[in-house]
């Protein structure tokens, strides 16, 4: 079975959107955009744990509370693409030995 990333990437960034709505606080829905954003802006995968270990540094020197929870917020969605990432490379390594 052939797995693509971009269908995987989709259903994840379709799922966080789903999660935003007028009932959860402000905050929230802010945080489930940043996680889209994050996943969307990464143009190269071979990038991603470079900037998710920028975005780590970022947070070690930061002292202020709005841009801390910003980089949290879009570290979480980089790792989230970064697990993905080592499942789809898993499986493909997996089809490539049949």
């Amino acid at each position: 079975m052939m797995m693509t990333l971009q269908p995987v990437i989709n259903e994840g960034t379709s799922f966080l959107k789903e999660q935003i709505n007028h009932e959860n606080k402000r905050e929230v829905n802010s945080t489930f955009q940043l996680q889209i954003d994050a996943i969307r802006s990464i143009n190269d995968i071979q990038k991603v744990e470079s900037i998710i270990l920028q975005k780590k540094a970022l947070l070690k020197n930061s002292k202020d509370v709005h841009e801390t929870d910003r980089s949290f917020a879009e570290l979480d969605g980089l790792e989230w693409l970064q697990r993905q990432i080592a499942v789809y490379n898993t499986v493909e390594d997996n089809e490539g030995r049949c």
